[in-house]
């Protein structure tokens, strides 16, 4: 995987049609919208956004910061294997890390508390994972994640 610095419009439609189930589930609990307006609407807003493509270049996520919020949406491409999920924790780390320094801390969202992989994954970043809570139009339980410079 790779860390493309500025997604084009086309990356962006591409990882909107292919958004994986999780993520599809979280945002519409979380803000009531589709995929496709999730990530058009995240990544016109963005403070900061990378697009992540595989190896032999299909564009398989995308993250951003708006404000203080940190982001991610990808599709099954994403953590499709063993090497990209390790990619994808490095490179992400990285990342998070570069936020920070740019923007400073702390950096903050939510997260389904049924999404066991992406809390693992949150984890391995660094951030802090809070106790579920009542979030969103559903009111289905999320965990509030923040990390700090």
């Amino acid at each position: 995987m790779q860390w493309v610095y500025e997604p084009t419009a086309d990356h962006v439609l591409d990882v909107a049609e292919n958004l994986r189930d999780s993520d599809v589930q979280e945002v519409m609990l979380s803000h009531g919208c589709n995929a496709r307006d999730a990530v058009t609407e995240s990544w016109a807003h963005s403070d900061l956004v990378r697009g992540m493509v595989t190896d032999d270049g299909v564009p398989c996520g995308l993250c951003g910061v708006v404000g203080k919020r940190i982001w991610m949406l990808g599709t099954d491409r994403l953590t499709e294997n063993r090497r990209a999920r390790w990619q994808l924790c490095v490179e992400g780390r990285q990342w998070v890390d570069t936020c920070l320094e740019e923007l400073g801390g702390p950096l903050f969202n939510q997260v389904y508390s049924k999404n066991a992989e992406s809390i693992k994954w949150l984890k391995h970043l660094g951030f802090t994972v809070e106790r579920p809570r009542p979030f969103g139009p559903s009111a289905a339980l999320f965990c509030d994640f923040w990390r700090a410079s």
